[in-house]
């Protein structure tokens, strides 16, 4: 047609012009003016909608200078859909990784639930908590390890497939769990919070969430790889393999 634009310059100017070339080559036809034009001003307005950019995300704080921490450029990936993945994977990872730390530390410091974790296989909850974690999860029944697993893969499924807002790269919000009423926050810390006090809770989450994760990758690596990390190194409470598979250990 011989009209050269790159796409976010195109204005509503320019597609009406497009359209009276369009009439004057096909008078004829009505349709040849409106169809063309209104398909083309919906593909430029689609490419020019706003995307919604790391840099609106919460998370940013004076723990990295008020600024995105993003070095390796992960934000650069894809579009709004990548975003609130890499988002929903964050807080997810994030919520595991308080939970294993929680429980690390319990278990180190051998605090335990009195009795046997199963009378049938003579399982104990004082044998667990005097060996390394890991060796602990090895102890376990197979059908207590299936259970837990089973747990996990029902809150991935619910993550994924049962929010009513929709999935969080459709609409719906990353990481929320509020549809499970049985499971979120069961003792109603939230209830009471405004919207400003939810916010800042959610802020608290994520940082965490981060913090956790640096330091359960940091025990697993100190007791896989002796010396790894400096200030793990020769702890005492640092027992046993350093990862397992679901039903075994390497």
């Amino acid at each position: 047609m011989g009209v050269e634009t790159m796409e976010g310059q195109i204005t509503d100017a320019s597609l009406e012009e497009l359209g009276r070339r369009e009439m004057l080559s096909l008078p004829q036809s009505s349709f040849a003016l409106s169809a063309p034009v209104s398909a083309m001003r919906g593909v430029v307005r689609s490419g020019l909608a706003p995307r919604m950019g790391v840099e609106t995300m919460e998370g940013v704080g004076p723990e990295t200078g008020n600024k995105v921490f993003d070095p390796v450029g992960f934000a650069t990936l894809g579009g709004d859909e990548t975003l609130a993945f890499f988002r929903h994977a964050e807080i997810k990872h994030g919520r595991v990784a308080m939970a294993a730390m929680v429980g690390f530390l319990f278990h180190i410091n051998h605090i335990h639930f009195p009795g046997y974790l199963s009378p049938t296989a003579g399982v104990t909850f004082e044998q667990l908590s005097a060996v390394g974690p890991f060796e602990a999860w090895n102890m376990i029944p197979l059908l207590g390890q299936l259970q837990i697993l089973w747990t996990i893969a029902g809150l991935e499924h619910a993550s994924e497939c049962l929010d009513p807002a929709g999935h969080y790269t459709k609409g719906g919000t990353p990481g929320n769990l509020k549809f499970l009423k049985n499971f979120w926050d069961t003792p109603g810390f939230t209830k009471k919070l405004t919207e400003a006090q939810k916010a800042e809770k959610l802020v608290s989450e994520l940082k965490n969430g981060r913090l956790a994760m640096i330091g359960i990758a940091s025990v697993c690596a100190a007791t896989a790889v002796p010396g790894s990390v400096p200030l793990l190194a020769n702890a005492p409470a640092l027992t046993g393999p350093g990862f397992a598979l679901p039903f075994g250990t390497f």
